[in-house]
């Protein structure tokens, strides 16, 4: 398994790399991605992972059960039946998180985020990651 995860990263980084050079926004500095599966489309420049989906940005947690990295679109989809994300600050939920380069990220369909005691609602909440915490 182990062996997986070092396979992971390296195709990770080789598509996760020319993006970095493309976009100079592009600043995840502390991503990793965990999956069970892991499909590479080179035709279309997309990884998509399958099933127990582990994304950590910086103190960020996100889970799912499916998620895309896409080169061509510039952004990570996190699907799941909620995907979850949970911090020191933040507790959400949402149908779909979109994240993008500069990490700011969209939260879509029947979503929910909490923070310092106050509770948002709505079917698109967009959130900027903050790499303070």
């Amino acid at each position: 398994m182990n062996r997986n995860y070092k396979l992971l990263s390296i195709l990770f980084g080789c598509l996760y790399f020319p993006i970095a050079l493309a976009n100079e926004n592009f600043n995840f500095k502390n991503i990793s991605i965990e999956s069970d599966q892991v499909t590479i489309d080179e035709a279309n420049k997309q990884l998509a992972f399958k099933k127990n989906v582990k994304i950590k940005i910086d103190s960020y947690l996100i889970r799912g059960s499916e998620a895309l990295l896409s080169h061509e679109n510039e952004k990570l989809q996190i699907y799941g039946n909620p995907a979850t994300i949970s911090s020191s600050a933040i507790d959400g939920q949402a149908e779909v998180f979109e994240i993008f380069p500069n990490k700011s990220m969209n939260l879509i369909g029947n979503a929910r985020l909490s923070s310092e005691g106050n509770i948002i609602t709505s079917n698109l909440i967009t959130y900027q990651i903050s790499s303070n915490e």
